[in-house]
Parts: structure tokens; sequence; C-alpha cells
């Protein structure tokens, strides 16, 4: 660096003693022309190492390249008229990879990386413009043996793109990257990047198959049939009136959503072009048919057709205080296991379609026990709407423990912040005892007779079901939770077994 600011000041010294000798001091100003700085330098690889050039996980651009290859690595150097135009080349473990002044890297030794950079030299060193790439070096190659193909979805309409991603095995094959392919471009094309074009034609379906071949020349390729749907406006549509309130239909909070069912005119048609609007976005928003609750009352959900501006409705009730729990949503369930632990042994859960399984945990080497937590507070209850809770299960006592201990310990508030504690508190306070047909109980508890107001709801930011004390065993067992649900009497809970789950019982308390 001394070296070139030496040679530089010398030269500058020398051109200006040539201007004194030949003319004014003005003249010679006006014919010196400043430097002009780089401003930046770009790595531009040719086409065939391009496209080997993957990305990991650290998001570095990585160039994979065999022991023994060599390649040249062009740049450039901008702006065009830049005064100093000469660089240097660096490798950050030459172990790995060399390179030389014509940037051409030779890959020395595998199974690690090396970092080459390019920049400018002399006085712009320092200036932190420079470009790198990590050259990524194995012993020989490791070709391919399948290629999977994802998507975030398999239909996209004609006019959109979509991504998709490749994924190579075994994961430390050589090359990681593929080239795509269409089986027909007039239906959707795709890039190097994967990005999928679809286009515009006369079917309002039409499958195209995508194909991503491995540049290792194992031939290994992966396909994916992805369906290009064309933009049809809707001309009519009909709501599914099942979930209506004008057929007494109620939807309890805790289910969160609901996805409404319809059907239009043409059946085929561009169903996102549909417009969807809530009444009462205080109680229910709308997106794209689906239903998500915010809080209670009535609201109706109306979907237009934009082009004709026909449409069609459906009134939902979410009263106050209803609480279901089914076990009917894989993906939405908010009691099970309180994930207890204990000598070695912890709680779990399996769902089922319409009940969960949980597996207790050892208190001791006789006693049991797995809790049931509501993970999905807030709930709210309201005890003048439907004052009854009642959980059906299995009792443990028909599993072998000589005793146990149902208690249900909460905290709520209610509108004005007066807050209650533990309402149904207490060992076995349930006022009745179900046993049905298929071998469960439903134990009943009253909410009416507690301290709670009868014209307001609850706000629960607590609520667990203490199933304790499983006496009598030495060994985890596992016990069904069916459902969890409030009513607005014991009539109710009598209709609901004998109507929705089919059972008869019998009164244990």
């Amino acid at each position: 660096m001394k070296f070139l600011k030496y040679i530089y000041g010398s030269a500058l010294m020398a051109t200006v003693a040539l201007a004194f000798a030949s003319c004014s001091d003005d003249e010679a100003s006006s014919k010196l022309s400043p430097a002009v700085v780089p401003s930046s330098i770009t790595l531009n690889l040719p086409d065939d190492l391009q496209k080997l050039v993957y990305t990991d996980a650290n998001g570095a651009s990585c160039l994979p390249l065999i022991k023994g290859q060599q390649v040249t690595l062009p740049y450039t150097l901008t702006p065009d008229s830049a005064t100093f135009k000469d660089v240097t080349w660096s490798s950050s473990n030459t172990d790995v990879a060399t390179v030389d002044d014509n940037g051409t890297v030779t890959a020395v030794n595998g199974n690690d990386y090396s970092l080459i950079e390019v920049a400018p030299v002399g006085i712009y060193a320092g200036s932190g413009i420079n470009a790198s790439l990590k050259v990524v070096v194995a012993n020989e190659m490791i070709k391919a043996t399948s290629v999977n193909i994802t998507s975030s979805k398999d239909e996209v309409y004609a006019g959109d793109t979509l991504h998709l991603s490749a994924s190579i095995l075994p994961n430390n094959s050589t090359y990681k990257t593929v080239q795509w392919s269409s089986s027909d471009e007039s239906v959707a094309t795709i890039d190097a990047n994967g990005v999928l074009t679809a286009k515009t034609s006369s079917k309002i379906i039409t499958p195209v198959t995508i194909t991503a071949t491995t540049y290792d020349g194992s031939e290994v390729t992966g396909t994916k049939t992805i369906n290009v749907r064309q933009i049809v406006q809707p001309q009519d549509i009909s709501l599914d009136q099942t979930y209506s309130a004008d057929n007494n239909y109620l939807f309890a909070l805790n289910e969160k959503s609901v996805d409404l069912k319809y059907t239009t005119t043409p059946a085929e048609c561009t169903t996102s072009l549909i417009q969807w609007t809530s009444s009462d976005n205080s109680i229910a928003t709308v997106d794209n048919g689906t239903v998500t609750f915010k809080g209670f009352g009535t609201v109706t959900i109306t979907a237009t057709c934009p082009e004709t501006g026909k449409s069609s409705s459906i009134k939902l009730n979410i009263p106050a205080g209803l609480l279901r729990e089914t076990f009917h949503n894989e993906n939405n369930y908010i009691f099970h296991d309180a994930g207890q632990s204990g000598s070695g042994t912890k709680t779990s859960t399996t769902w089922h379609d319409g009940y969960i399984t949980i597996t207790t945990y050892s208190q001791n080497s006789t006693t049991q026990r797995a809790d049931i937590k509501c993970y999905g507070l807030p709930i709210y209850l309201h005890v003048g709407n439907y004052p009854i809770l009642a959980i059906k299960m299995d009792d443990v006592k028909d599993k072998g423990a000589t005793s146990r201990n149902i208690n249900i310990d909460s905290k709520a508030v209610d509108s004005n912040g007066t807050e209650y504690k533990a309402l149904l508190g207490g060992n076995n306070k349930y006022v009745h005892d179900l046993k049905c047909s298929d071998g469960s109980h439903v134990f009943i508890y009253d909410y009416s007779a507690t301290t709670a107001p009868k014209n307001d709801w609850l706000k629960f930011s607590l609520f667990q079901i203490k199933y304790a004390d499983m006496k009598g065993l030495s060994h985890q067992i596992q016990y069904n939770l069916y459902w969890i649900q409030t009513f607005k009497s014991l009539s109710d809970v009598e209709n609901y077994l004998k109507n929705v789950d089919g059972l008869s019982y019998t009164t244990v308390k």
C-alpha cells in the first residue's frame, strides 16, 4: 500500500512539474482528471457453473467442486471508467482450494470449504468493496439416489406463480441443485430456481408434470403433478344451512372456527373470487369461507359473486357460556393431559376421532395421576345460560383403582373484574355420576349452586380437572376422555347421551 502511494504521489509530482513548465496554473488545473473510485465488484459465473450453485443453511452461495477440478471465476468491476481496475484474489483456506491472480480456482482437498474473495487493490483495498463465493470441495463425486419435489400446494391459477423445491438424497450428495422442466410449457413454465408460472389455456383444469433432474450424470429424477386452473367467474352460490341458527345449531366460542360448505354455478369456478362479509366482525370474521369466532352473539355471513351480484347468507349463533370439546378436530382441541411427570414416568395424550387416550404417571409405587388441563384459555362460561358442566370419561375405578379424586381447579373473573377461584373445588364434588352403556362415565357439576353471578359471563384464566390419587395401581394406566361440555339442564345431558351418542345409562350418584 505504501509503495503504491509513493508511486502515485511521485507520478502526480511529475505531472505537476511538467504542467508548470508548459502552461499557467489555471491551465494545468483544467487538464487534471479526478480519479474514479470503484463502486462494486461482482462475480459473473458462466451458466455451467451457476447452475451448480446452491444456498447453504447459513445463506451462503456455495459452488461444489471435485478434488483436482479447476474453474476460472469471471468478474465485473464498476464503473467501467474506474481509474484502478486491478484486483486481488484470496482463499480463506489454501489447504482446500487455491486461487491465482487470474481468478482460477483449484480444488486441492475435499470434505471442507474455502471462501474465495476478489477485491480491488491499491488505495481502495480497505473500502469494503469485494465479492466472495464459498467453494465446497469433495474428494470424489457422490451421486444422487433420489429427488423429491415439494410445494405449498398442488394447484395454481393461470397467471400465478408457485415455488417448487427439490431435495436430493443422500444428504451428502456433491451436487445439490437440479434442472427443472415442464411436460407442457403451453400450460406452465418453470425457471432455473423452481418458480412455476401458470399459463392461460382452454381447459378449466389442466395437469402438468414438473420434473427435476440431477446434474451429476446419475439421471435420477423427481416428478410432481401440478393442476393449472383457469380463472372462471362464479355466477351463483348457495351456502349449506346445516350450521344455521335458523336450524337451531349453536357454536361454542372455544371451537374457534368453521369452514362453511357451499355449491357454485358453474361448479368448477374460481372460488377465490367470491366476496365474503360478516355482519359483525366483533362476533366473527370470514376469509374465503372460513369463519373465525371472536365473541358471543348472532352474526350473518354472506358470500357474493362479484360479476353477477348474486349472494347467499347464513346466520350463525355463538351463545355465551356454551363450552364444547368433542375431539373431532385433530388440529384443534383444547383439553388434554396436564404434562405431569414423576418416578421416571410422564403423562401423554393420543388423539382419536371423537376421544383422546391419556396415559397416567406414577405419583409413587401405588398411586397414579393424570390431570386434564385446558390449553385454550381464556374460556368463557355463563352460569345463567349453561350452568351444567359435564365430563364424559372413563372412571379409573373400573380399571383397578381402589379410589380416586376428581377436583375442578379454576380461576375466573366476571365482566366487573370480580375474581372467583375453585368454584367447583373439592374432591368428588360432582352432583351426578352416570355410567353409560359403553362403559364410560359422565360426571356432572352444577354451577348454579355456586356464588358465580347468574347474569354475566365468567372468563377463566385457569381451568384444570385434577384426576389424582388413583390408589391401588402399581403401574401406569390409560383412560379415555370423550367430551367436556356445558348444558342448560340435566335433561339436556340425558338427551345428548341418548340422541347424539346413542347410549343408555344408569345412575351411580
